[in-house]
């Protein structure tokens, strides 16, 4: 039904244009054929015929063809014109309001933009059980959280199809809401097939809801479901990637775990200073890396988290095959960024770039830029070809290189260093957007350097919300 009547609406405005269409092309057959006719009558008057009355009706004739053709060809342009202009200010009007859903504050900012644009008295939003916002006449008596009485309301919710309606004396139940409106109109707002709730207008009469009327609250209710079904795109995005950072976040490789616990035990009585230090250090490295991963971090936490595991991987091979330079730009340190992407970039260094007996050193460099700030992790270690670099932001169901999984040199399951890139991509992109990413320059047998470019500021994403809340807040 609802389907139906937009169809019919769009039907309405392509018969509409195609009308205009075929007067236009009738007014310029007309003009073809008056125009020269005219001309020649107005000459023939001021020649032969000293009478001047011929000659000033001929040419309140040409003004009059002036004006139809102004009328005809100029002047629909220019309703046109300024009536697409109106709708997308309404409707630029309406999104600032609905961008982060229907809240009762957005409800009623819809409210207060749209009742003006039509004949009604009154109008609400619901989410079909409870009023969101109201405007208009008698709107003080039904704030956010009024139970929904009318049942056409509860019909359109079941059917999701717009409803026209009227209701006299008898309806005792029904008239408690907005009691001096004898009709109304109730379109649906529904996202991916789904009703969410209703938008209602209220008239003095029935004789005041038109074709017009039932079309404005058929394209409002449209507006308002696109960009709420919108808003919950963006929504479930967010929320996708809020399960897979924690996902990520709590995978604890079983091979690092009890290697490392195996290093410090080693080390008990032999160097129980560097046992106790390196057992702090694994504490806290567990420690942050389970704590909230959705909320930004410093970089001068960021690198000490990344010093945590350097140190406990220079306890497993020693300070002499593993050594780490770090420059970081006077005053970055408390730059935000986006919490557990330093770590697995070190942690690659020692999976893929470490060779079978030669020391590994790692340049860490932080700098500010023109946008934004780069972090860069470089290595000297065995490199990567072009074909395996190519492929590093492949997603895991992706073809990609086939490589052995086998224990690596922290003693952890070498699964491609592509995850973890992806998922440093990941956590970049959900806090500074798609315009900041990661840039990989790698030369086999030289070694490789990886550019973390976060561009302008990030946001804290919001706590997920819903379309239209079921109480009032």
């Amino acid at each position: 039904m609802a389907d139906s009547h937009r169809s019919f609406h769009k039907a309405a405005a392509r018969n509409m244009t195609r009308t205009l269409r075929n007067a236009q092309r009738a007014a310029t057959v007309v003009l073809g054929l008056c125009v020269p006719f005219l001309l020649a009558l107005l000459v023939w008057d001021l020649t032969a015929n000293i009478n001047p009355v011929p000659a000033v009706v001929t040419i309140a004739g040409l003004v009059m063809l002036c004006f139809f053709f102004s009328y005809v060809f100029v002047v629909p342009d220019d309703l046109t014109s300024s009536a697409t202009d109106r709708t997308l200010s309404i409707a630029s009007k309406i999104f600032v309001h609905t961008r982060n859903g229907m809240t009762p504050d957005a409800a009623l900012g819809a409210c207060q933009i749209i009742l003006p644009e039509t004949l009604a008295s009154a109008m609400c939003i619901t989410n079909g059980r409870q009023v969101l916002a109201s405007w208009g006449e008698g709107c003080e008596r039904y704030p956010t959280g009024q139970p929904v009485v009318l049942e056409t309301t509860l019909n359109v919710i079941e059917t999701q199809a717009m409803s026209v309606f009227s209701r006299d004396s008898s309806d005792t139940r029904e008239r408690e809401f907005f009691p001096r409106m004898r009709a109304g109109i109730v379109a649906p707002l529904t996202v991916r097939g789904r009703c969410v709730g209703t938008l209602e207008l209220y008239y003095p009469r029935f004789g005041n809801i038109d074709m017009r009327q039932t079309a404005l609250a058929s394209g409002f209710a449209d507006l308002i479901s696109t960009q709420l079904a919108s808003f919950e795109l963006e929504r479930q995005e967010e929320v996708s990637a809020r399960v897979e950072l924690r996902a990520l976040q709590s995978q604890v490789d079983p091979h690092f775990l009890f290697n490392t616990i195996g290093t410090i035990v080693s080390l008990v009585r032999t160097e129980p200073e560097k046992a106790r230090s390196l057992l702090i250090d694994f504490s806290n490295y567990y420690r942050q890396t389970l704590s909230d991963s959705e909320t930004l971090t410093t970089l001068e936490r960021e690198l000490e988290q990344g010093i945590r595991y350097i140190n406990l991987m220079q306890a497993r091979y020693g300070e002499g095959r593993l050594r780490i330079h770090s420059h970081i730009e006077e005053g970055m340190g408390c730059s935000k960024v986006p919490p557990f992407i330093l770590q697995p970039l070190l942690e690659n260094c020692i999976k893929h770039a470490m060779r079978e007996t030669e020391p590994l050193t790692i340049h860490l460099e932080a700098r500010s830029t023109a946008t934004g700030m780069e972090i860069v992790v470089a290595d000297d270690g065995i490199g990567m070809s072009e074909e395996v670099r190519a492929h590093l932001f492949d997603q895991p169901d992706q073809a990609r290189p086939v490589q052995p999984e086998t224990v690596t040199a922290d003693g952890s399951i070498k699964r491609g260093c592509g995850l973890a890139l992806c998922n440093v991509l990941m956590r970049i992109h959900f806090f500074f957007g798609d315009g900041s990413g990661i840039k990989v320059e790698s030369t086999e047998g030289v070694g490789t350097a990886i550019t973390v470019q976060l561009v302008g500021e990030p946001h804290e994403p919001t706590p997920t919300g819903t379309l239209l809340p079921s109480s009032a807040a």
